[in-house]
């Protein structure tokens, strides 16, 4: 096929079809040759799955539908490989990754633009939007993908997860570790749920081993220099930088 091309993510093969033009620019970073012992997972841009995508907004455009539509065929079979799609903004500190969640403008990617301000270049932001999350034996990964919102914000890379930090705004910085039972709904509201009723149980039961093994926070905050030192104490249990 013409419009072909392969890429790499969580460890998987990835073969694309695709239509336009523009989109093998979109996963430059994620691109490798043709693999010669198969594929792990197909995923074809039709034209009836771009109409699918622009249905509930058509302003978003005809290409940001084809990138969508091939996210959701990959989203759609990676829990068969045992990975999962969560939308959070993902970041790392020192090798050590860490995710912020949050309801839609509630201030993640103003949170991490923070920490990478005031913690310099020990930063670097994994992913801005939609990650992959796998557990890799016994430990939980973060896993880039090229889908990182508005901002572009990605690296492609493969992180271990050691904390999972959701955001509610507040007029004074705190910060609580809680138990997943305490903020399921919001948690749930992150995670990408297959159609696929198999897939569902498996990104379930994916998710139940992560909650068991990586703590979570509740982070009240305001975007000042203050919030970044509450959540860095508490995530890294690191004294925060002078």
């Amino acid at each position: 096929m013409e419009n072909q091309l392969y890429i790499s993510l969580a460890g998987l093969t990835v073969e694309i079809n695709y239509i336009r033009k523009r989109i093998p620019h979109f996963f430059r970073d994620y691109r490798i040759e043709k693999p010669e012992n198969g594929v792990d997972i197909v995923a074809t841009a039709t034209p009836e799955g771009v109409e699918e995508e622009l249905a509930p907004d058509p302003s978003v455009g005809a290409l940001n539908a084809e990138k969508s539509c091939i996210f959701r065929c990959i989203a759609e079979r990676s829990p068969y490989f045992g990975s999962f799609l969560f939308h959070c903004a993902a970041i790392s500190y020192e090798g050590e990754g860490y995710l912020f969640g949050a309801l839609s403008g509630t201030g993640k990617s103003t949170h991490i633009s923070l920490w990478r301000e005031y913690l310099g270049d020990q930063v670097k932001i994994v992913n801005g939007d939609k990650p992959l999350l796998r557990m890799k034996g016994e430990e939980a990964e973060i896993c880039s993908t090229p889908w990182a919102g508005k901002e572009g914000w990605q690296k492609n890379c493969i992180v271990p997860l050691r904390g999972i930090c959701l955001l509610c705004r507040g007029e004074e910085n705190k910060i609580e570790r809680v138990e997943p039972s305490d903020c399921m709904r919001l948690i749930i509201q992150q995670v990408y749920l297959p159609r696929d009723k198999q897939a569902l149980v498996l990104t379930l039961d994916l998710l139940d081993r992560i909650l068991k093994k990586v703590p979570i926070y509740l982070l009240h905050c305001d975007m000042t220099e203050e919030a970044v030192k509450t959540s860095f104490e508490a995530l890294t249990g690191k004294p925060y930088p002078n």
